[in-house]
C-alpha cells in the first residue's frame, strides 16, 4: 500500500512540474517525442526521491544520490533549467514522504543540497560549452566530466554545512575531504549511466532504457545497504573507541583467551597479538613484572586487586578519542588494571587513568605554585573564614607588618585590632557593602599598626564569592601603600606649582587670597591688601615671531624681574599664557598698590636678551583693593581683570584702579550683551526707512534700511549696540534677519505703490558679515523668500570693510553682482582705500560721508567733493551725498553735479507706517516740496 502512495504522489509530482516544463518552453515543445522523454526522465526522478531507503551514511558526500543520474540526464538532454526543476521537485517528493514518516525536521534542510549541487553543474556545463558545443567533440565531454565533479562537490560541501554548522553548530571537520575523494567514483559512476539514457534516449533505444532501469535500481539498493553497514561498523567503532574501559580474559596460566575491541586502544595491541599469549607479555617491559606478581597473588588468594600500570602514550588521534589530554610533552599513559578471579582464570578491566593522573599532577603543580606565588609576591595574601573566625595570612603579609613569623591561620581580630582607630568604621562599611553584595570587589585603604609601633598605609582588596546567601569566606591582597601615598603627595605638591617659571599656580592663589579675605572679614588681619592683574603686551608679536621657545624664555625673565619688584609678604603667580597675578600684603596707603606698579614698569621697561636678541615687552596692570564686602576670592580676580582691559582700552603700558564707576561700567555693559543676545533671539528690532531722493525733483526713489532697538522703552544708539553685537560674533543673524525684513516691506511697496517711482532699497553689511563664505547666498535667500527683484537691492559696504581683505571682498561682491544686486560704497573718503583699489572693485555707486557734506561750504571742501564726483564719473558710477540738513548743501551739491542725497533736510529715518503716509501722499521732499505747495 505505502508504494501505491509513493507511486501516486511521484506521478502527481511530475504531472505538475511536466506542465511546468512543457507550458514554459523548457521541455522543447508541447508535443512530439520531446515531451515523452521529458516526463519519463522527470517521472524517474520523482520516483527515486520518493523511495526513503537510501540514508545518510557516516561520512557526509560519500554516497551518490539516486536522483543525481535523472538530474545529470536532465542537464545532458534538455538543459540547466530542465536539471533545476528536476532537482527540486525530487527535492520536494523527499521532503514529503520523509514528512509522512516522521522522520525529523533537521533531515528535510539536506534536501537543498542536490538543488544547489544541480545549479552548480548547470553552470559549470552551461560555461563551458554545454549544448552550445560540438555534440561530440572534446568540449562537451570536458564540459560533461566538469559538471558532474562540480555536483559531486557542491553536493558533499553543502552537506557537510548543513550537518555541522547549521543543525551541529560546531566548526566545518576537514575529513570531509576525505569522504569527498572516496565517493567521487560513484558520482562518475552515476555521469556515465546518465550519459548512456541520454544516448538511448536519442538514439532512440527505448528497449535499452527499459532493460537496464530494474537491474541498475536493484543495483542501487544494494549499494545503499553497503553503504549503510559501513555506516553502522563506523558508528560501532566510534562507540568502541569512546569507552574508558577495556577487557580481557586470561587462563590460570595467564594466557589470553578474550580481548576486546577497546583494550585494543587501550593497551597500544591488537587482538592478534594478545590472543594465546601472556597477558604480562603484550605491556611493555617496566609494567611487565607488577602485572605478571599481581596476577600471581590473585590466582593464590582468590581476591581481587588493582595495579597502577605506566604504558606508552597513544597516537594523536588515538589521544583525542580517549580523551588523555595531559601535558603534550608527557609520552607516558597511566593505566588502572583491577584483577579479577573468575573460575579459573582471571578477568583484567583496564581502565585508562591518564586524564586523572595528569589532573592531579596538575592539582599539585597549582598547589606548589600557589605557595610559591604567596612567598615570592610583594602583597600579602589572606582568607578569611567569615564562620570560626579565623584568617590564613601568607608570610608576606606578616612581614608587611613587622612580624617575623611564618604565615598561617591567626584569629581574624588579630588584624582588626592593628587598623587605626580613625579607619576602624571606615573598613567595616566597606567590608559590609561589599559581603552584602553592593561593590564587585572590597578595595579600601586604611593604616595598619606596624610592629614598630608607627602607622603605615595599606591597601585592601578582596573578593567573597557569591552564592545564594551571605558569604562564608572571602580572600585577597594586602598592598603597602605608604611610599606611594607620600610620592602622590609630593606630586600633589608639583602641581601646584607652573612648571614653566615655578611660581604658584591659579589655584593656590585664589585660596591665599580667600584665606586673606577671610582674616580681613574676621578682623584677624589689619591694613590694606591688593590684587595685582598683569597681561604682557605684544606678547602675541614674541611668539609669532621668534617662536614660542623664546615666548618661554621671556616668561621666565619676567618672572624673576616681577619677583624682585615684591616684598617677601607678597605673592606671585603665573595664571596661564602671559598673565600673572600679585597679592600685596599689608599695605599702610593705596599709594603703595601703585608705586609697586610703576616699578613693576620700570622693571620690564629693560630690554631682555634672548638668544642673542634684545626683546621688550610692557603689561598692562588691573588693580582691586581688598575690601569686606567681597564674598569670594574670585570676584576680586574678575575686578582686577576688568581693570586690566581697562587699562589695556586706554593704550596699555599703564595701570588702572578698579573703582565703583568701572565696576558700573562692566555690569552695564555685561547687562547690554545679555539684552542683545536675547533680543537677536527674538528678532526684538524694528528697521526703519531713510529716502533717498533726487535732488533736482526732491522725489525719493529709495530707502536706505537702518535697524533700531528699544530696550525697556529707551531707544540705543547702534553706535553702541552695532560694535557689540560684532564683537560678540551676532552680526550674521542680525543682519540676515535686516536684510529679509528689508527685502519683504520694499517689494509690499512696489506693489501697493506702483506709481511712487521707487527703484531700490540699500541694507548695510559689516564686514564680518562680508566674510562669512555663505553671505552671497543669504542675499540670494532673502531676495528668493520675498519676491524682490535682484536689480532693486543695494548693498552698502564701508571702505574699512573692503580693504580688510580685498581679494575675499571683491569675489563676493562679483557673485552679487552676477546675481542683480548693486553694490553702493559707504562713508567713502573716511576709510584707507587706494585707486589701485577701488578701480578693481565692483562698485556701482560712491556714498559721500556726512563729515564732507557737512563742510561742504569750507573753502577747501567744496574741492574735495568735486573730486569724488569727478572720480565716480571717471568710474562710472552713482554719487549718493549722506547727512544733507540744510538746503544751501542741496543747492551745493546740485551745482557740483550730484544727482541723489537723503539727509534730515529731507527726512529723518521712518518706520514702516510713517513711509507709507509719504508714499500715498506722492510730494517732493525738502526744499522742492515748499516749491510744490506754490
Amino acid at each position: 500500500m505505502r508504494s501505491l502512495h509513493r507511486l501516486a504522489l511521484a506521478a502527481a509530482v511530475t504531472a505538475v512540474t511536466s506542465g511546468v516544463g512543457i507550458l514554459t518552453g523548457i521541455a522543447d515543445t508541447p508535443t512530439g517525442a520531446a515531451v515523452v522523454e521529458f516526463c519519463v526522465l522527470m517521472f524517474a526522478a520523482v520516483l527515486v526521491s520518493a523511495d526513503p531507503m537510501p540514508r545518510l551514511g557516516a561520512e557526509p558526500g560519500a554516497k551518490m544520490s539516486p536522483s543525481f543520474v535523472f538530474a545529470f540526464a536532465m542537464l545532458l538532454r534538455f538543459g540547466g533549467e530542465a536539471a533545476i526543476v528536476a532537482a527540486v521537485a525530487g527535492a520536494v517528493t523527499s521532503g514529503i514522504v520523509q514528512w509522512r514518516l516522521g522522520r525529523a525536521v533537521d533531515e528535510l534542510v539536506l534536501n537543498s543540497a542536490p538543488v544547489i549541487a544541480t545549479i552548480v553543474a548547470a553552470i559549470v556545463f552551461q560555461t563551458l560549452g554545454g549544448l552550445l558545443g560540438a555534440p561530440d567533440g572534446p568540449w562537451r565531454v570536458a564540459a560533461m566530466a566538469l559538471a558532474a565533479a562540480g555536483y559531486s562537490i557542491a553536493a558533499s560541501a553543502v552537506t557537510e554545512l548543513i550537518l555541522t554548522v547549521v543543525l551541529a553548530k560546531r566548526p566545518i571537520d576537514p575529513a570531509w575531504l576525505g569522504a569527498l575523494r572516496r565517493g567521487a567514483p560513484t558520482y562518475a559512476v552515476g555521469a556515465a549511466i546518465a550519459i548512456g539514457l541520454v544516448a538511448a534516449i536519442n538514439r532512440p533505444a527505448w528497449e535499452i532504457v527499459a532493460v537496464i532501469t530494474f537491474p541498475l535500481f536493484a543495483l542501487y539498493r544494494a549499494y545503499c545497504n553497503h553503504m549503510d553497514r559501513d555506516a553502522d561498523d563506523g558508528r560501532r567503532r566510534e562507540v568502541i573507541e569512546s569507552l574508558r574501559e577495556g577487557m580481557c580474559v586470561v587462563d590460570a596460566a595467564g594466557r589470553v583467551i578474550l580481548w576486546d575491541d577497546a583494550l585494543e586502544r587501550i593497551a597500544g595491541c591488537r587482538r592478534d597479538q594478545a590472543l594465546g599469549a601472556l597477558v604480562d607479555r603484550v605491556v611493555p617491559a617496566p609494567s611487565r613484572a607488577t602485572l605478571r606478581r599481581t596476577i600471581d597473588d590473585v590466582l593464590a588468594s582468590g581476591t581481587a586487586q588493582t595495579i597502577v600500570l605506566s604504558l606508552p602514550a597513544l597516537s594523536a588521534s588515538s589521544a583525542l578519542s580517549s580523551g588523555a589530554r595531559g601535558n603534550p610533552g608527557h609520552n607516558i599513559r597511566t593505566v588502572d588494571v583491577e584483577v579479577l578471579p573468575v573460575g579459573e582464570g582471571l578477568t583484567l578491566l583496564w581502565r585508562d587513568a591518564t586524564a586523572r593522573a595528569n589532573a592531579q599532577r596538575a592539582l599539585e603543580r597549582d598547589k606548589d605554585r600557589l605557595v610559591l606565588a604567596a612567598e615570592g609576591a610583594s602583597d600579602g595574601w589572606w582568607e578569611w573564614d567569615l564562620r570560626s573566625q579565623e584568617l590564613y595570612v601568607s608570610k608576606r603579609w606578616r612581614a608587611l607588618v613587622g612580624s617575623l613569623a611564618d604565615g598561617g591561620v591567626v584569629r581574624a581580630q588579630e588584624w582588626l585590632d592593628r587598623i587605626h582607630p580613625e579607619d576602624l568604621a571606615a573598613f567595616t562599611e566597606s567590608l559590609e557593602a561589599h559581603l552584602a553584595g553592593k561593590t564587585d570587589v572590597l578595595h579600601h585603604e586604611c593604616r595598619l599598626r606596624h610592629d614598630d609601633g608607627g602607622y603605615r598605609r595599606f591597601l585592601c582588596r578582596g573578593v567573597a564569592p557569591r552564592g545564594d546567601g551571605r558569604p562564608a569566606r572571602i580572600a585577597g591582597s594586602l598592598t603597602d601603600r605608604t611610599e606611594a601615598a607620600a610620592a602622590q603627595e609630593r606630586l600633589r605638591s608639583v602641581e601646584l606649582v607652573d612648571p614653566l617659571t615655578g611660581l604658584r599656580n591659579r589655584s593656590v592663589f585664589v585660596e591665599r587670597v580667600g584665606r586673606r579675605l577671610d582674616d580681613m572679614k574676621q578682623r584677624r588681619a589689619t591694613g590694606w591688601f591688593a590684587v595685582l592683574y598683569l597681561d604682557l603686551d605684544r606678547f602675541k608679536v614674541v611668539n609669532d615671531s621668534l617662536g614660542h621657545l623664546v615666548g618661554d624664555q621671556l616668561l621666565v625673565v619676567v618672572s624673576r624681574r616681577l619677583e624682585s619688584c615684591l616684598r617677601s609678604d607678597d605673592a606671585l603667580c603665573r595664571l596661564g599664557g602671559d598673565e600673572f597675578a600679585i597679592l600685596l600684603n599689608q599695605l599702610e596707603t593705596p599709594e603703595q598698590a601703585k608705586a609697586i606698579a610703576f616699578r613693576i614698569q620700570e622693571a620690564l621697561s629693560a630690554p631682555m636678551s634672548m638668544d642673542g636678541r634684545e626683546v621688550f615687552t610692557t603689561a598692562s596692570i588691573g588693580i582691586a583693593f581688598g575690601v569686606p564686602d567681597y564674598e569670594s576670592p574670585d570676584d576680586i580676580m574678575r575686578d582686577a581683570d576688568t581693570a586690566m582691559y581697562h587699562a589695556k582700552s586706554r593704550g596699555k603700558a599703564r595701570h588702572e584702579l578698579f573703582d565703583a564707576e568701572l565696576h558700573a561700567r562692566s555690569r552695564t555693559r555685561l547687562e547690554l550683551e545679555n539684552d542683545l543676545r536675547r533680543a537677536i533671539k527674538a528678532n526684538d528690532f524694528e528697521v526703519h526707512y531713510q529716502p533717498i531722493v533726487l535732488l533736482t525733483s526732491g522725489m525719493c526713489v529709495g530707502f536706505e534700511s537702518l535697524v533700531r532697538w528699544n530696550r525697556d522703552g529707551k531707544a540705543i544708539s547702534p553706535a553702541v549696540f552695532i560694535p557689540i553685537v560684532e564683537e560678540l560674533g551676532l552680526i550674521e543673524p542680525l543682519g540676515a534677519w535686516v536684510l529679509e525684513q528689508a527685502c519683504r516691506t520694499f517689494a509690499g511697496w512696489q506693489q501697493r505703490f506702483p506709481r511712487s517711482g521707487l527703484d531700490y532699497i540699500t541694507v548695510n553689511a559689516s564686514g564680518r558679515q562680508l566674510m562669512h563664505q555663505n553671505f552671497a547666498r543669504v542675499v540670494e535667500q532673502a531676495v528668493a523668500k520675498t519676491g524682490l527683484r535682484p536689480c532693486d537691492l543695494r548693498i552698502e559696504v564701508t571702505e574699512t570693510a573692503l580693504m580688510d581683505s580685498p581679494d575675499v571682498a571683491s569675489k563676493v561682491l562679483r557673485e552679487l553682482r552676477d546675481f542683480g544686486v548693486k553694490i553702493y560704497l559707504d562713508d567713502f573718503g573716511t576709510g584707507y582705500s587706494s585707486l589701485s583699489h577701488l578701480h578693481k572693485l565692483p562698485v556701482d555707486a560712491l556714498k559721500i560721508d556726512r563729515s564732507f557734506v557737512k563742510s561742504l561750504l569750507l573753502p577747501e571742501r567744496s574741492a574735495i567733493v568735486e573730486s569724488i564726483l569727478s572720480l565716480a564719473r571717471t568710474l562710472n558710477t552713482s554719487v549718493v551725498a549722506e547727512g544733507i540738513e540744510q538746503e544751501v548743501q542741496a543747492r551745493e551739491l546740485e551745482r557740483l553735479g550730484c544727482t541723489h542725497a537723503q539727509g534730515y533736510l529731507f527726512s529723518r529715518p521712518l518706520p514702516v507706517s510713517a513711509v507709507e503716509e509719504l508714499l500715498k501722499a506722492g510730494m517732493p521732499l525738502g526744499p522742492k516740496a515748499n516749491l510744490a505747495h506754490v
